[in-house]
């Protein structure tokens, strides 16, 4: 302990006396003593003091890489200020109220910081491991107790060790979980550009396929209504197209109406394309043991070339 305040008194230029009183933690003794000794202090604290926050602020804003190393920094910088000082000596400096309640102020931010940070973007399973890093700190504390306070720990001091361990675990877990988000945000801006590329291509289609007439011929068919360009080519379309059907079934089948009834029930038409689709059901396959089976079957033909393509599903 002496020479911790040793060490304070060369630093902020006290005396025997001011050392003591800002090891004791009365501020109020200082300033009344020493006005000069307690504006150095003040200092010194505010400039720790907004160090924290400095880090707290960088790390809400930084990515995932960023966050990982930021956190390394923070317990690479409490890990060498244990072995410049000492273990034994850092138990004898945090015995101070002035170190021992700054250090739990400042990492309690910390802690409270990603708790929040845990909470806000993490799932229910981020908020478990989260409760369990607390819950095990509270068993390792009270499994510890008693040998702690054979080193000379208080309870206090074991708070403050366990406060450090907090803020670096929600660090790093707040640096996954920040991954997480970030990838999430990769994969709705994939999913919504191949949402705008498929409603563009979509809309083109439409266009493509609602745009006018370019010529006297393509306006004259697009007027003219399909069921009378139907009609006009009926007969032509169920001959051909029966014939076609016939020649695409290669077992033995009979048609379930008379020769001279259509044997196809539906159609469509694309004037542009000059084709009609013609579609029916009324045929059926007779096997070796003589079972029908229904045939439904379809048949493309094209009005200028008169030519047929037809297609039957059992």
């Amino acid at each position: 302990m002496l020479k911790i305040q040793e060490k304070l008194k060369n630093f902020l230029l006290l005396s025997d006396a001011d050392a003591a009183l800002l090891l004791r933690g009365d501020f109020k003794a200082l300033l009344m003593r020493n006005k000069e000794a307690f504006i150095r202090v003040a200092v010194c604290y505010g400039i720790v003091f907004a160090a924290f926050l400095l880090y707290l602020a960088m790390f809400s804003v930084f990515g995932v890489m960023m966050k990982l190393i930021m956190a390394g920094v923070l317990i690479a910088v409490v890990g060498a200020a244990v072995y410049a000082l000492g273990a034994a000596n850092v138990v004898k400096a945090t015995r101070s109220p002035a170190i021992l309640y700054f250090l739990l102020l400042m990492f309690g931010m910390i802690s409270l910081s990603m708790l929040s940070e845990v909470t806000g973007n993490g799932s229910f399973i981020s908020e478990l491991f989260a409760l369990l890093v607390f819950g095990g700190l509270a068993y390792g504390v009270y499994m510890v107790r008693g040998r702690a306070a054979k080193m000379g720990c208080s309870l206090t001091q074991m708070i403050a060790a366990c406060l450090i361990v907090t803020s670096f675990t929600l660090s790093v877990q707040a640096a996954f979980i920040q991954f997480g988000v970030e990838r999430e945000i990769a994969f709705a801006k994939q999913r919504e550009e191949a949402r705008r590329l498929r409603d563009a291509e979509n809309m083109r289609r439409s266009m493509a396929e609602s745009k006018p007439c370019t010529n006297d011929e393509e306006c004259k068919k697009m007027n003219t209504k399909k069921n009378s360009y139907y009609a006009e080519h009926e007969e032509v379309a169920q001959e051909i197209c029966e014939q076609a059907v016939s020649k695409e079934i290669p077992d033995r089948f009979e048609w379930t109406v008379g020769a001279k009834e259509y044997k196809f029930t539906s159609y469509q038409v694309d004037v542009l394309q000059d084709l009609i689709v013609l579609m029916g059901d009324r045929a059926q396959l007779i096997d070796r043991n003589g079972i029908r089976t229904k045939l439904n079957y379809s048949c493309k033909f094209n009005v200028k070339r008169k030519t047929a393509t037809a297609t039957v599903v059992k």
